[in-house]
């Protein structure tokens, strides 16, 4: 299953972000942004964009939860993008009081604002190392009455997109993968086991690892269900007859393949993601997709001469039926009900 998707809001004007940081005199940092925390890793993300913009340790900032009071008008945690648009806009507020943070800094100790860099909470000039920290720093700028708190604001630029109209940009970029996935088909029963999921998957450069891996694995799950178990059962009356998890089936841990195998790609990069990564949200989803060819294909092998009848999610009872023609599936009802 290849993947090519799109990266922003095909709605133009839902692509903006914004970020408040603040930096305490204690040497702490706060960041808020517009984006929803629900266990995709937003938080975690902007955390180790501030670490990163500023030198410092993980442990110095903390990801305030969103409040309309201090982010307004946000965008929809949605269509990957989140990280994008708030982790850009981040950056573009820690570099604002950065700036102010350097003059300070070049007053002290000589040299030029771009003459300053801070890494692992250690002042540099010049690329090699001072004895001004980070602390020492921060009470350096406040003292100077120069500014500690920024909010910034990012929107990508050249996007457009008109349904009525032909030449459109409504992506960013693009996010690329490919993924195998081996199953095997009882041809008696109908039932099916997802055996291997291997795939490849251009993350850019991604900012945490395991928070990338477990959205390409969960995405990978959620993709593998939305095609084999997930069934919208209604009755003759229109009614929703799947709607509750004893009735709507959804993959667990035993449905998903023991082999799971995800390769990043290696020193690639992204100019227009922040710290140079790519959108790893829903283009792992699609992946998924392709349990449903792996099992398409073992039909065809089983029953070469009964075209196909593409009928999505392949649960096993349709499996069943596209094993046999018509006859025999009368006949396997008849022995079965006796």
């Amino acid at each position: 299953m290849p993947v090519c998707f799109g990266i922003s809001f095909t709605k133009t004007f839902l692509n903006q972000g914004s970020s408040l940081v603040h930096v305490y005199t204690d040497g702490s940092v706060s960041v808020t942004t517009g984006g929803i925390e629900m266990g995709q890793g937003v938080s975690s993300n902007m955390i180790a964009i501030v670490a990163h913009s500023f030198g410092i340790g993980h442990e110095r900032v903390r990801c305030n939860s969103t409040n309309t009071s201090r982010i307004a008008n946000i965008s929809p945690s949605a269509a990957s993008a989140t990280s994008d648009l708030n982790g850009n806009a981040t950056i573009n507020a820690c570099d604002e009081i950065l700036s102010g943070m350097k003059e300070v800094a070049a007053r002290k100790l000589g040299g030029g604002a771009d003459d300053i860099s801070i890494e692992n909470g250690v002042v540099h000039l010049k690329g090699s190392p001072t004895e001004l920290l980070w602390d020492q720093l921060v009470l350096e700028t406040y003292f100077s009455r120069v500014q500690l708190m920024a909010h910034g604001f990012y929107t990508p630029s050249g996007l457009h997109y008109d349904f009525t109209k032909k030449n459109n940009h409504p992506f960013h970029y693009y996010t690329y993968g490919t993924c195998v996935i081996e199953t095997t088909v009882d041809c008696l029963r109908g039932n099916y086991t997802i055996d291997s999921a291997r795939l490849v998957h251009d993350l850019g450069r991604g900012i945490i690892r395991s928070v990338d891996l477990g959205q390409v694995e969960g995405g990978l799950a959620q993709g593998i269900g939305w095609v084999t178990l997930e069934d919208l059962a209604y009755n003759d009356d229109g009614r929703l007859v799947s709607h509750a998890l004893s009735t709507y089936k959804a993959p667990d841990a035993d449905f998903l393949p023991d082999d799971i195998q995800v390769k990043f790609l290696k020193n690639a990069d992204n100019p227009g993601g922040p710290l140079g990564s790519k959108a790893v949200g829903e283009p792992p989803f699609m992946y998924g997709i392709g349990a449903f060819f792996a099992i398409q294909r073992a039909i065809d092998a089983f029953r070469p001469q009964i075209p196909d009848v593409v009928v999505s999610p392949m649960t096993p009872e349709r499996v069943l039926m596209s094993l046999y023609d018509s006859s025999a599936v009368k006949i396997a009802k008849s022995a079965a009900a006796s």
